[in-house]
């Protein structure tokens, strides 16, 4: 077997006495000294970015450390899990349910510090993992969020507002093609309701989904959607850790529209699940939920319905016995009220030609009691009886002497006549 160990030195420089060093040798060195300041495995915290596994069964990832105000990297160190520690990594992880080594979450590790040579890189070479620091850590987070949340008073915030009665404009967030998307899909497309879903695609746990699904979770609300739901399939514990994040809370907390969560399986509780209007337990479930609203809204509609038709034909039932009860008292009384009032008719009838006729011989009475007094009056009765009237020939009657002069023509009237004359002497 060879060896890849280089000289350390390649050659002296006489003049100026100064050690000149070959690449190789250098590294050499520098891993020597990295060896001795590091003698034994050190124990390292950080959060997981970059995760990726080689063909021959080696792992590698980068732990960073980040600026807890503004998010920002502030170191950064390479880690391998070569494939012989694996398995024993593997059954620590197995006893501690929960904890999955992913990007995103935050870690604490045991590794050799070691100074690659031949590419020059400094590196962790991991060997053990604990577990329950995660755990701890991802509970202490919630528990931090949560009792911030309700510090302020919007811990329940979004649970206060309504739910529409027919929730069929639906925002949703999660990975496109997932088996939560599928699931979430697939209940809604079997209840043949008119749902409409706005889906916005995103990935939900590793680093940066944080602030993608806040991001989400702000776009649907400028949206007209009724509902916005939050799916994820079940995983790890670890695997959640997003949708326990301080971030994904107050845009929950912010959104003007109810928020469901379907996320992970039965047994899983984020801080999401806290903020949001309805936690419901798998995706298929969140899909359950809007298809039993919407069914219930059917529902009650067929119930109204039904009321509102039985009102109307027990409406139209007593309306018609009334009317058929007003027809036979209208058939049983008009012959009696037009006999009655024919009786009545006649009787006035009698009355009105009695008193027409009473009117009427008393009027004949009067009119020949005054033909009588006519008669009496006439001045041809008094010429019958000898008398006569004479007028002058403009038709004045004279009265005496002095109404008349001399040649004055007179007309003289009698009984059966007139006689003409002239007056000789006045």
């Amino acid at each position: 077997m060879t060896s890849d160990r280089l000289p350390l030195v390649a050659e002296t420089d006489g003049e100026a006495g100064d050690t000149t060093f070959t690449v190789g040798g250098l590294n050499q060195a520098i891993a020597g000294a990295v060896g001795g300041a590091f003698p034994r495995p050190v124990w390292v915290r950080g959060e997981i970015q970059g995760l990726k596994k080689s063909k021959n069964g080696h792992t590698y990832f980068e732990m960073v450390e980040k600026d807890g105000n503004r998010d920002r990297l502030r170191a950064v160190l390479s880690v391998v899990l070569f494939r012989d520690a694996r398995a024993a990594v593997n059954r620590t992880l197995r006893e501690t349910p929960g904890v999955k080594v992913t990007d995103g979450v935050e870690i604490r590790i045991s590794g050799r510090v070691d100074f690659y040579p031949v590419s020059g890189r400094l590196q962790l070479v991991m060997n053990a993992i604990d577990p329950v620091f995660t755990v701890g850590k991802l509970a202490a987070d919630r528990e931090r969020v949560l009792r911030m949340l309700a510090e302020e008073g919007v811990l329940r915030r979004n649970g206060e507002l309504d739910l529409p009665l027919v929730p069929l404009r639906v925002g949703l967030v999660t990975s496109g093609g997932s088996a939560a998307y599928r699931d979430f899909m697939h209940g809604l497309e079997e209840s043949q309701h008119a749902f409409r879903v706005v889906h916005a695609d995103v990935r939900v746990q590793g680093s940066g989904s944080p602030r993608r699904l806040a991001y989400a979770l702000r776009r649907l609300a400028t949206l007209d959607v009724d509902v916005v739901v939050i799916v994820r399939g079940g995983g790890a514990r670890s695997d959640l850790a997003s949708f326990d994040t301080e971030i994904v809370a107050r845009a929950i907390t912010e959104m003007p529209m109810p928020v469901l969560t379907g996320i992970g399986h039965e047994i899983d509780r984020t801080v999401a699940d806290d903020v949001a209007h309805t936690c419901c337990k798998t995706p298929t479930a969140a899909a359950t939920l809007l298809v039993e609203t919407v069914d219930g809204y059917e529902g009650r509609l067929a119930w109204l319905a039904h009321r509102v038709s039985t009102r109307a034909r027990s409406a139209c039932t007593m309306a018609r016995r009334e009317l058929d009860e007003m027809a036979r008292r209208v058939h049983r009384g008009v012959p009696v009220a037009l006999n009655r009032e024919a009786r009545l008719i006649d009787g006035r009838h009698r009355r009105v030609v009695d008193a027409g006729r009473r009117g009427t011989r008393q009027a004949s009475q009067r009119l020949d009691a005054a033909d009588d007094r006519l008669r009496a009056l006439d001045p041809r009765r008094v010429l019958e009886r000898g008398y006569t009237i004479t007028r002058t020939g403009t038709g004045t009657v004279v009265r005496s002497v002095a109404g008349v002069k001399s040649g004055d023509e007179l007309v003289t009237e009698t009984a059966d006549g007139s006689v003409r004359s002239r007056v000789e002497q006045a």
